[in-house]
């Protein structure tokens, strides 16, 4: 085996997240607010470092401070996709790992990509799949997860949509199915005590918006929530959401609102 980085992310509590290549906007907005859940609590979130779901999750959970470990189909001289050689190297460089069971001039094939998902699964306590087609990879690391022993949820999918159709099946044979973060928490007793950890940024709040952000979380709340609890109608509630949305400090998930960059932002 082959790794470069951080060793130590090995001893820590980990969670696979895996998914379609190509997300939709909805598994895109709930992986991130999930992603950034776990990371904020320290569990360490393993994927494939693959275009899509895989990047998604890295990306998150470095954005969010925390550590993140991917398993590569190929060796470390032939990053691939290339597009994500960046990633790779911003792995490494805060404190992530980055493993292959190839030699690093070991050129990707698409065999290689199953077969190291046996890996992605056996290293997490966990795996959840955001979005998968009927067929996938990703549904074969579901399987390999299952074999393993491991806890496997899904996101629930659209019916109408191609990636909605491999995650229902495996809520029809038995995966947990995930509407929030605390879906994960409440099964895996190793992180029933992981307590989320506040990660400052040297931005603002602006002081229209402190009455709104003060009161989300990452706890998702109406339209109708907030505006009841901010004493504001409801007109005046949807233009401050759209401005915030904007600059990026909500973010809305399936009808729903919440604070998109939690713990990150200090007001003056």
């Amino acid at each position: 085996m082959y790794c470069e980085g951080n060793l130590e992310v090995l001893n820590s509590p980990c969670f696979s997240i895996v998914g379609s290549r190509d997300l939709t906007d909805y598994g895109r907005r709930i992986e991130k607010w999930i992603v950034r859940d776990l990371s904020l609590r320290g569990i360490t979130i393993v994927s494939g470092m693959a275009v899509g779901a895989d990047s998604v999750a890295h990306q998150v959970t470095l954005d969010n401070g925390g550590k993140t470990i991917a398993v590569l189909g190929c060796g470390f001289n032939h990053i691939f996709p290339e597009e994500n050689i960046d990633l790779y190297q911003r792995i490494v460089r805060e404190g992530g790992l980055v493993i292959s069971e190839y030699s690093p001039e070991t050129e990707a094939k698409s065999a290689y990509f199953p077969k190291r998902n046996r890996i992605v699964s056996g290293l997490s306590k966990g795996v959840l799949v955001v979005e998968a087609k009927y067929r996938s990879g990703t549904s074969i690391t579901a399987r390999l997860a299952k074999e393993q022993g491991k806890k496997v949820f899904a996101l629930p999918g659209r019916l109408d949509n191609k990636n909605g159709v491999g995650v229902n099946k495996l809520i029809k044979e038995g995966a947990s199915m995930v509407i929030s973060p605390n879906d994960i928490i409440d099964e895996i007793p190793e992180f029933q005590s992981l307590v989320k950890t506040n990660i400052r940024q040297n931005s603002s709040v602006k002081k229209e918006y402190r009455k709104i952000y003060s009161l989300l979380n990452d706890e998702p709340m109406t339209l109708d929530e907030i505006s009841l609890k901010t004493k504001n109608d409801i007109k005046c509630t949807l233009n401050l959401l759209t401005l915030m949305e904007l600059e990026d400090l909500v973010e809305e998930i399936v009808g729903a609102r919440l604070c998109q960059e939690v713990s990150k932002v200090k007001t003056n």
